[in-house]
């Protein structure tokens, strides 16, 4: 206790004779603009997102000890950021200002705009006598322009404490444009075989969720990989709590109560990445769907499958998460009045999604839209916490697609930390269907899963999934042209050791007009 109290006070003291150096030479700033500190203010790195043509978000946060919620005073402190042509930080083409506030953990979020298209840029941020790394962020090219390829990687199932992310290591080493992410970017709890632990209990309150994301930052592979190029978001449940929906989750049943959770939940995920100003919690939600386009490549869509969903289906008393039901006992399941991605949301969809002429058109979202039978017989089994516990709106987005003839749709998706590689058809139960998408999953970065003997034993059941495997950790990376789209399967040895070794396991393609995964 004597030694946390002394440092605090020294970091106090540091600031407060800045400040009063300020005030002695006859001008008083609402920010200090020469703050003093101890420790690196850039120890949770740097992070670029939502990259566009002639743009995208920089990220920092100011944080000399990432634990203490008392580290920096409650006042807002003046951050400078550069972007440069150039990894040398030579050739600058846009700097500015601005504030790192108090009320937002003291976190920076830049909208650069302004830029070139299609090129890569680099930045940093500088605060009194500290400089964060240089981070490397691209543009887009711009819609409907000619382009001819896109590597990128997407992602899913970050438990820090279940193991060391190598994925994101792996990723920092290759040429993306981009990585996705899609879900679970932290854990809420703690469970499974531990190789690290989270900085406290399953968090509750604003700062709780605070320490949770910095225990995540400071990871030095996920750091590099933030750094190394933009990401795109959406998340899944764990950055809030275990199989929520808009007004509950399965332990915080009461309305208050979580509403509160998911306030503090979102705006640490907010002041934790790199998102757009829009994106901050207002008017009781917090805007991360967003429509991107890659030139004339690919058009990407990135729904939220969490905020606006109605409950899930058939819950029991003591069971309020998912659970796989027997559909013709639970015809909530199949109820078209029900929503995923709620009324405003569907609208976005359907209003925007195939229109713009790109020769492929993704859905990257948290959960698996391939439907999976997960009872063994006559029966049809859905899993509630999932497209299969919501199929009503499925299937309104499986009409959309054949109604307006939107080709080459492939879905990207996590959560159920295994390999699934699919076709979707109209008719599941019928192999002669029209199939309507290609649909890749990827594996958790760490997150444990032990459900291989059953997969396995539910695939004849589901023969329009030609490839699944639970037993490895890892990621996707894609690579695509306007003839075929190539996913491997990327896998680490072993995620409970620091330098785990890095492989393909598997690798797939989609040929242009001809939806279904094959061998590549």
């Amino acid at each position: 206790m004597t030694s946390n109290f002394s440092r605090r006070a020294l970091m106090q003291r540091a600031w407060q004779t800045a400040t009063a150096l300020a005030v002695s030479n006859g001008t008083a700033w609402a920010a200090t603009p020469a703050p003093v500190f101890l420790n690196d203010p850039f120890q949770l790195g740097v992070a670029s997102g939502d990259p566009v043509a002639d743009g995208f978000v920089i990220w920092t946060r100011l944080a000399p000890d990432p634990f203490d919620p008392e580290a920096l005073p409650q006042e807002p402190i003046e951050v400078t950021w550069e972007v440069a042509a150039d990894d040398g930080m030579k050739k600058i083409v846009a700097r500015g200002n601005t504030m790192a506030r108090p009320h937002m953990g003291h976190s920076v979020h830049v909208d650069v705009r302004g830029l070139e298209a299609a090129r890569p840029y680099f930045y940093r941020f500088r605060c009194g006598a500290a400089a964060s790394r240089i981070g490397r962020a691209a543009t887009l090219p711009t819609p409907r322009s000619r382009t001819e390829r896109l590597k990128f990687a997407f992602a899913s199932c970050s438990h820090l404490e279940q193991g060391y992310f190598t994925g994101y290591r792996d990723m920092a080493a290759q040429d993306l444009c981009f990585i996705i992410h899609l879900g679970d970017y932290i854990y809420e709890s703690s469970w499974g075989t531990t190789v690290r632990h989270h900085p406290g209990p399953d968090p509750v309150t604003l700062d709780q969720y605070r320490a949770h994301h910095a225990a995540y930052k400071l990871d030095p592979d996920a750091q590099a990989a933030h750094a190394h190029c933009p990401w795109y978001f959406t998340w899944d449940d764990h950055e809030v709590a275990n199989d929520y929906n808009k007004d509950s989750a399965e332990l915080t049943p009461d309305p208050q109560a979580f509403y509160r959770r998911k306030v503090a939940a979102y705006r640490a995920y907010y002041e934790n990445m790199p998102l757009r100003p829009y994106s901050q919690f207002a008017n009781d939600e917090m805007r991360i769907y967003q429509r991107a386009w890659y030139g004339d490549l690919m058009e990407l869509n990135i729904p939220d499958l969490r905020q606006y969903r109605d409950p899930i289906a058939c819950m029991l008393p003591d069971r309020r998460g998912g659970r796989v039901v027997d559909v013709a006992a639970c015809p909530d399941v199949l109820a078209a009045t029900r929503t995923m991605l709620g009324r405003e949301q569907e609208i976005w969809l359907r209003n925007g999604f195939g229109r713009s002429g790109c020769t492929w058109n993704v859905i990257a979202s948290a959960l698996m839209f391939t439907d999976f039978d997960q009872i063994l017989g006559p029966g049809v089994g859905a899993f509630t916490d999932s497209w299969g516990g919501y199929q009503g709106p499925r299937r309104q987005i499986l009409d959309l697609i054949k109604t307006r003839g939107i080709s080459n749709v492939v879905g990207l998706a996590g959560d159920i930390h295994s390999f699934f590689v699919s076709t979707v058809l109209d008719n599941p139960k019928d192999p002669a269907s029209p199939a309507l998408m290609s649909e890749f999953t990827g594996t958790s970065i760490t997150s444990e899963s032990f459900n291989a003997a059953l997969f396995n034993s539910l695939l004849p059941e589901n023969p329009h999934i030609a490839f699944v495997d639970d037993t490895v950790r890892g990621y996707v990376m894609c690579d695509v042209d306007h003839k075929s789209w190539r996913a491997d399967l990327r896998v680490i040895d072993n995620v409970r050791i620091r330098n785990g070794a890095v492989r393909t396991l598997r690798s797939f393609a989609v040929e242009n007009g001809k939806a279904g995964p094959v061998p590549a």
